[in-house]
């Protein structure tokens, strides 16, 4: 549980900059309702993050984990997009300060995809 509250300050601190534009509400409230969804297929080593920003799939097979990735990285670049208008920065950037946040706050075991593509345990 200690985790959850890891991951949901980290998406709290990014969504409070963006709760008082209503068109972002759409993407940030499926990221804060599917969060204990990536947080459990984070505990069972299904998924992992990059350091692009994204979650990435770690067992090919897992449609269920596939269906999720899918949804999460299709909000995670609207939030990247948005977080780089607001701030003049580029989507890059964003996502990179995304992933080191997410990578700081990380619970042991949780898995990262280096961008050489090889995958590392916390």
């Amino acid at each position: 549980m200690n985790t959850m509250k890891h991951f949901t300050r980290i998406f709290v601190f990014l969504f409070f900059s963006l709760s008082c534009l209503s068109v972002y509400a759409d993407f940030t409230d499926r990221m804060k309702n599917r969060l204990a969804d990536v947080i459990s297929a984070k505990d069972s080593g299904s998924v992992g993050e990059g350091v692009d920003g994204f979650l990435h799939l770690r067992k090919l097979d897992d449609s269920q984990a596939m269906k999720l990735v899918a949804a999460e990285n299709d909000d995670r670049k609207s939030l990247f997009q948005s977080l780089a208008r607001k701030t003049g920065g580029s989507e890059e950037t964003v996502a990179r300060k995304f992933s080191q946040g997410i990578a700081a706050k990380a619970k042991k075991g949780h898995w990262f995809r280096k961008s050489s593509g090889t995958w590392v345990q916390k």
